[in-house]
């Protein structure tokens, strides 16, 4: 239930705090007191865009509260509400939106920063309003579908059923670029063919070209070390090599020795030197043995590693980018080569399709269900809006499977007796659109879980017996939802469980004041309803009688 509506400074309201009841609250006025900016206020609470041309002239900001009970709202829609509102743990919601002359808008919720479509996420499970957009609806098969669905209940089925035509249309439409790929691109294969060939010329694998870079590198040093040792073993063993000297110079010390046996002593020296000698001798000549000296391959290596090079500047990438390209290759050359490839896709697809026309199958049966006894509820209840002559039925065909499924869906009307079924557009008044949407929204109600209902120009184009008729019905349907009704008529008035006056005062500036009505007040406002400009004592009587009928009322 809205139990309290706060408004500051929207528009012409400079401050106003109006309660409600449960049952039905009818909200009444002169033209042009302000009955529209409460309309608005409600709809900024539901998310509805707003203007700083809103903010009341004088002001910075604009501020609407809606504080709402909890208690009687079912544990279903308690559930469906986002944490942020505390469903659970308490008993009262509290929305806010402010709007600045800047234009920046402000959402809090139960006193904690919102967002705007986080607010209409939640109001719009707890407020459902009725207006004259509402009414164009009817005209919108789009909107017959929704109302069908709702009364059926197909939720879950329509669920079920979107996700399976979403796999399906999926499947289909990678079918379709499939197939179009293979009929299209016939010199793509020959394209495709050309760089695989190509491609495996080489053993292509991420890091190749480091690779053969790196033992290129290593096949090349050996052969400078393969030169260098060979100088160095040479200059130890050449005729006139460090060996050779070595014993040269021994010949020449024994000579001297026998002039000067001091330097006999040093053959001894000399000899050690030529042991060292021999030494590294044997230790160069087995490094040098030991090197790789495998020219074939060095010349192979050199030749990959040209060719990976030259594959990079054509296709305009490195290794791994090759080997990608390869990869790529394959898998499209497999689709040319392998109509299995092809056979699997559309094997998925007809599958999915006939899962998809199974459920579409189940949809349309509980819509042609539903259809028949939703147009039963509809004509029962139009009968008591002195509209006893109406019926309503279901045009259901099948057609093409679309995101709601395979039928073509619109709700039809007949008037008058004999009269053949037309679309709502064709033949339904203003006054008639207001009372099928008052009975659908009756029809619905269970369905909806939406507790609070507020009706704006529903008693649009009637007037007299059938004006108290409408009335009955939002009374009856206030039985177990709140009702807000904004209203010209005193047939419906007359039947509100509380009566809100809104009202223009006028002074340096206009202001509107709303105000809850005592049980005289609302014979005065009843009577000025009846009576227009004057009211008289004729008047006052007929609105006492008016409103003590509400008993009877059913």
């Amino acid at each position: 239930m809205l139990s309290q509506l706060h408004i500051q400074n929207l528009a012409i309201i400079q401050e106003q705090t109006i309660s409600f009841g449960p049952g039905l609250n009818v909200i009444s006025g002169e033209t042009g007191a302000g009955k529209s900016i409460i309309l608005e206020a409600i709809r900024l609470i539901l998310g509805g865009r707003g203007s700083s041309e809103l903010v009341r002239s004088g002001a910075e900001s604009l501020t609407v509260d809606a504080l709402f009970d909890l208690s009687a709202v079912p544990d279903k829609i308690l559930k469906e509400l986002p944490e942020i509102v505390g469903a659970a743990e308490q008993q009262e919601l509290l929305l806010s939106r402010q709007l600045s002359t800047s234009g920046r808008s402000k959402v809090y919720i139960n006193g904690r920063l919102g967002s705007v479509s986080l607010l209409e996420e939640i109001s719009s499970k707890l407020i459902n309003l009725c207006g004259q957009n509402q009414f164009l609806k009817l005209f919108d098969p789009n909107y017959h579908r929704e109302v069908v669905d709702d009364f059926a209940r197909n939720q879950a089925l329509l669920e079920n059923y979107q996700e399976f035509y979403g796999a399906w249309a999926k499947a289909d439409r990678s079918l379709k670029e499939t197939t179009e790929r293979l009929e299209a691109n016939v010199l793509k294969r020959a394209e495709l063919e050309i760089i695989v060939e190509e491609l495996r010329t080489v053993s292509l694998r991420g890091g190749i070209r480091a690779e053969l870079e790196a033992k290129v590198k290593a096949l090349g040093s050996s052969e400078h070390l393969l030169q260098g040792t060979t100088r160095i073993i040479e200059s130890l063993n050449a005729e006139e090599g460090l060996l050779a000297l070595c014993n040269e110079v021994k010949g020449e010390l024994l000579t001297l020795g026998r002039l000067d046996p001091s330097l006999a002593k040093l053959v001894g020296t000399l000899d050690g030197a030529k042991d060292c000698l021999l030494d590294f001798d044997r230790e160069i000549s087995r490094y040098q043995s030991a090197i790789d000296q495998d020219e074939e391959s060095l010349n192979k290596l050199r030749e990959e590693l040209a060719e990976i090079a030259r594959l990079e500047r054509k296709y305009r990438t490195n290794d791994q980018g090759l080997l990608n390209l390869l990869e790529q290759a394959d898998r499209e050359l497999a689709l040319f080569n392998a109509p299995e490839s092809l056979g699997a896709l559309r094997k998925e697809a007809e599958e999915l399709r006939i899962k998809t026309e199974e459920v579409a199958a189940k949809l349309h049966k509980a819509r042609e269900v539903a259809g028949e006894k939703l147009a039963k509820s509809v004509r029962e209840e139009l009968a008591e809006l002195n509209m006893k002559d109406a019926r309503l039925k279901l045009s259901l065909t099948k057609g093409a499977l679309r995101e709601w499924g395979g039928d073509d869906l619109e709700l039809l009307i007949s008037t008058n007796p004999g009269e053949p079924f037309h679309s709502l557009k064709q033949i339904a008044s203003g006054g008639e659109l207001a009372r099928i949407m008052l009975v659908l929204k009756k029809v619905l109600r269970e369905r909806s879980g939406v507790n609070v209902l507020i009706f704006d120009e529903v008693d649009s184009g009637i007037s007299g017996g059938v004006a108290r008729a409408v009335g009955e019905k939002l009374r009856s349907l206030a039985h177990n939802s709140q009702v807000i009704c904004i209203t010209h008529l005193a047939q419906v008035a007359s039947l509100a469980d509380r009566h809100i006056l809104v009202e223009k005062e006028s002074g340096k500036r206009a202001i509107t004041v709303v105000r809850n009505l005592s049980e005289e007040d609302r014979i005065e406002e009843v009577a000025r309803m009846l009576a227009g400009y004057k009211v008289t004592d004729a008047s006052r009587e007929s609105a006492r009688e008016l409103i003590a009928s509400k008993s009877n009322a059913h």
